[in-house]
């Protein structure tokens, strides 16, 4: 080989190896179900999908759904297949705006991760509020009770004045034997015993006036 062609050949070489390699792309979201912004029944959602533009690694996908009180709507951990991530829902969800948040690991093992949000109509707090609370079913019973007590009291009372009558009757007749018991002992003034000494006083005395008229008589 000639030293003119050694020298291209060199050069050529040398420019391949200068020229920059075209950077290789990572993988990205190409798409969700439900979209970014979209506003769905909450019937008709019981998963959330999310496609991306190669396969992803199921090691480290990461879904979360946060409802509109900050709770998570998650049910279960997320599917991996292919490109696509499926994760699935709480049923019955309520009203509202729903925040999406996504982590996976691309094919080329860079991870990437990114967020959206969607919103809810015709769910479970709509029919909450408009539902109304039944009343108490014990509140009833007790005016009831406490309606049903008055004539007791009153058929008591009636009682009561029947029988005060009966109870004055003998209350006077008792009053009435206490008071003959206390005049009969304040009418006898002494007891007995100081009666039967006055009593043998008085015969001794008798008999001491008969031996002394006897006596004058001799």
């Amino acid at each position: 080989m000639s030293p003119m062609r050694r020298s291209t050949a060199l050069l050529a070489a040398l420019a391949l190896v200068a020229l920059p390699l075209p950077a290789q792309a990572h993988d990205e979201l190409t798409g969700s179900d439900p979209e970014d912004g979209a506003t769905v029944e909450a019937g008709e959602l019981d998963e959330l999908t999310l496609t991306f533009s190669g396969a992803v690694a199921e090691v480290g996908a990461a879904v979360s759904v946060t409802d509109p009180d900050g709770g998570s709507a998650l049910d279960g951990e997320p599917e991996v297949e292919g490109t696509e991530v499926t994760q699935d829902l709480v049923d019955d969800l309520a009203d509202g705006d729903y925040a999406v948040a996504w982590r996976v690991t691309s094919e080329d093992g860079h991870p990437i991760s990114g967020e959206f949000g969607f919103t809810v109509t015709g769910g479970d707090e709509e029919d909450t509020e408009e539902a109304s609370p039944a009343p108490t079913p014990s509140e009833e019973p007790q005016e009831e009770t406490s309606e049903e007590a008055e004539p007791t009291e009153s058929s008591t009372g009636q009682e009561a004045d029947e029988t005060t009558p009966e109870q004055t009757d003998d209350a006077a007749s008792e009053d009435a034997t206490s008071a003959d018991s206390a005049t009969t002992g304040a009418s006898s003034g002494l007891p007995v015993w100081a009666w039967v000494l006055l009593a043998a006083g008085g015969v001794g005395v008798l008999a001491l006036m008969a031996a002394t008229w006897q006596r004058g008589r001799r």
